[in-house]
């Protein structure tokens, strides 16, 4: 009787341990069961939007759900909206829209968690130029690098841009006194799309500093003029009836060098803490959507090149730009807190 009765709990144990182990494989295969929100932190029209628009498109395919993109503005550098994430379940079904720009929140604002807190899907990247109001170049005679590099009244001309991130710090930089010394007044907006209209409008801003995706339609039509590419090397944009050569910003101001190049990127994150299973799920889709000749084509448009960097490799793509973004940033007095004591290593 007791060994019958021994038997029979073993193999109620067994059975359950079966019962749990199908339960879970069916919990792993069943994400997402439901739809999914993707927050965008920053206005429409710039490239984190437009981007996180296209990809999600294709997660949405690959995933078989709805994928929405919400816009969730406010913060610097799109700290609310990432926030709202960061708050949310951490199971797959609320991802952040990113680019190298949310990286300096933890410098900017009391938020601490930094890159290792995340885990990145890092779809592409578009050049950075600095472009100038059409009529306003034509104004002031301001339609070129060197023109703008000899203008004697920079402090009278007013930059846009998302306060924090890449651009932010590469404005700083240009009108640092230790570096290119032109005081441009910074004018901040939610995104580099309301930012690039400011400029196209020409009366709250003269300049913007945006990638070439963003801002290919407004060169193309004659209302911005790029005068420099915010790189080491020339830029042949090509997105235009006929190609421009777009001189490198070191040309004028060859110091700010030590800190180029910084890459842009744009692609989505979630909390580092989330389930594996649910990870692998949004690494399959992500790697799908972005090998489809749709993305590829998408990446020509935007004047751009596909990173698809997903795992240690996207981690460590975005611990670096954190690392470069923060500490220039703070070397410039432009921090509230310092990267060291939010653990961020010197580059």
């Amino acid at each position: 009787m007791k060994r019958f009765v021994k038997m029979a709990a073993i193999a109620i144990i067994a059975a359950a341990s079966v019962s749990a182990a199908f339960a879970g494989g069916k919990a792993e295969a069943a994400y997402p069961e439901r739809d999914i929100t993707c927050i965008i932190p920053f206005g429409q029209g710039g490239g984190t939007d437009v981007w996180a628009r296209k990809v999600m498109e294709g997660m949405s395919r690959e995933l078989k759900v709805n994928v929405t993109p919400t816009n969730v503005t406010g913060g610097s550098a799109g700290s609310i909206g990432t926030q709202q994430v960061w708050t949310s379940a951490h199971d797959g079904y609320v991802l952040a829209a990113t680019s190298e720009t949310p990286l300096t929140i933890p410098v900017t604002t009391p938020i601490t968690q930094t890159a290792k807190d995340w885990e990145y899907f890092i779809a592409g990247g578009s050049p950075g130029l600095l472009c100038v109001n059409a009529k306003k170049a034509a104004d002031l005679d301001i339609g070129s690098l060197d023109k703008l590099a000899a203008y004697g009244d920079k402090a009278q001309l007013k930059i846009a841009g998302t306060t924090g991130g890449l651009w932010f710090a590469l404005a700083s930089l240009v009108s640092d006194k230790a570096y290119g010394n032109w005081p441009f007044t910074w004018v901040s907006y939610s995104g580099s799309g309301p930012a690039i209209l400011a400029c196209v409008g020409g009366v709250d801003a003269d300049l913007v500093v945006a990638s070439a995706g963003e801002v290919k339609d407004y060169i193309r039509s004659g209302q911005l003029v790029p005068i420099a590419h915010m790189s080491t090397e020339s830029y042949t944009f090509t997105g235009g009836a006929s190609p421009i050569e777009i001189p490198a910003v070191t040309k004028s101001i060859p110091s700010i060098a030590k800190y180029l190049p910084l890459q842009q990127w744009l692609g989505f994150m979630v909390p580092a803490d989330t389930p594996a299973p649910v990870k692998a799920k949004l690494t399959a889709a992500f790697q799908a959507t972005m090998n489809s000749p749709d993305m590829k084509q998408f990446a020509v448009d935007q004047c751009a090149v596909i990173f698809n960097k997903t795992g240690a490799e996207s981690k460590a793509m975005a611990q670096k730009s954190e690392s470069n973004l923060c500490w220039i940033l703070g070397d410039l007095g432009k921090t509230t807190f310092s990267p060291a004591e939010r653990g961020i290593p010197r580059p």
